[in-house]
């Protein structure tokens, strides 16, 4: 773990400690969220649910005792020139390219559905094979699809062909070969990890450092493959329903005023929903919650870093709402990524 948490320092400026156990654990509240996207660390939103706060600050406390990292203020650290040397810079690689943010709630499942799908779509009736799943939550999604498709083994192949080139060949065969047909026997993830990567946490986040990529291939590909409409119910899961909801009633032409009256929610809470909409979206409209007069305001600012103000200090001169001041704060860390994968 105290690799991981150095790893997750040499990745930005400093950090609050307190906020990146949160962040770890995966509390999902606007505040969190837009915390860890404005310290590219989004991606590691709930990236280690079981994490339990007293091994957290033991990490952090040996951390610090080896000068690795410094404390800068009460509960604010900092990487140091040691702490620099001592990172793991291969480890830290992989690293950026998991997305729990994206794919952390549901990434087991749609890996184990995905692997149920293939089996049942290779196999012959003269070789039949052990299933792989026998709970519905895997069996009928797979029925309902070859009974709505008609799903061949060329036309799969053809299609995780396709998916699997996005991805670097070592990771592509790392997933594959989890895979099983009618002469192939799937090898378990301990048996495929590179040596660095067997213990807790790296197994874990190599294995999601392979599939991450894929699922975001599968996503992208939308309906046009028939992985995309096996997975694309779990792929929902890692968002807020309720914030799917706020989303689907603004885009019909409601106001914030009216989904809060019309679903008996306080304004704010409707206002995280815009938030965190704006931060899974990159087609996110945020004009269209930025009134003109704020945007001007902000604009005008001899401010070189949005991200330290304080919405009290803008509030003071200029009464904008909470909600325009922090997606100005996205708009503007979305722009200085220059198509940055964050």
């Amino acid at each position: 773990m105290n690799q991981f948490i150095l790893a997750l320092f040499s990745m930005t400026d400093k950090l609050k400690t307190s906020t990146l156990f949160h962040l770890l654990t995966g509390k999902r509240t606007s505040a969190i969220m837009s915390y860890a996207y404005f310290v590219d660390l989004l991606p590691f939103l709930g990236s280690q649910p079981e994490l339990s706060q007293a091994v957290f600050n033991k990490s952090i406390a040996q951390l610090e005792k080896e000068r690795l990292i410094n404390q800068l203020s009460n509960g604010l650290y900092a990487i140091s020139p040691e702490g620099k040397k001592k990172s793991d810079t291969f480890k830290t690689s992989r690293l950026k390219q998991v997305d729990y943010f994206n794919f952390g709630r549901s990434d087991i499942k749609c890996f184990r559905l995905l692997a149920y799908f293939v089996q049942q779509v290779v196999q012959t009736s003269e070789k039949p094979l052990r299933p792989l799943e026998t709970s519905p939550l895997y069996t009928r999604p797979v029925m309902q699809l070859c009974k709505e498709n008609q799903v061949s083994k060329a036309s799969l192949s053809k299609e995780l062909t396709t998916l699997f080139q996005a991805l670097p060949q070592s990771d592509g065969d790392f997933l594959a070969q989890q895979l099983s047909g009618n002469d192939v026997l799937p090898q378990t993830n301990y048996q495929l990890l590179p040596a660095k990567f067997q213990s807790p946490p790296w197994d874990s986040l190599y294995f999601a450092s392979c599939l991450h990529p894929l699922l975001n291939e599968i996503k992208k590909s939308d309906s046009k493959t028939y992985c995309y409409q096996l997975l694309k119910g779990l792929l929902r899961q890692n968002y807020n329903s309720s914030m799917l909801l706020t989303r689907k009633q603004l885009l019909s032409g409601q106001s914030i005023l009216q989904v809060a009256a019309n679903r008996q929610l306080k304004v704010g809470t409707v206002s995280d929903h815009i938030i965190e909409w704006a931060l899974f979206d990159r087609d996110f409209s945020f004009e269209a919650f930025i009134s003109p007069k704020a945007y001007t305001y902000l604009e005008s600012l001899p401010i070189t870093d949005i991200f330290t103000v304080s919405y009290r200090d803008i509030y003071n001169q200029f009464p904008l709402e909470f909600v325009e001041f922090r997606l100005y704060q996205i708009k503007k860390k979305r722009e200085a990524f220059h198509g940055v994968r964050r």
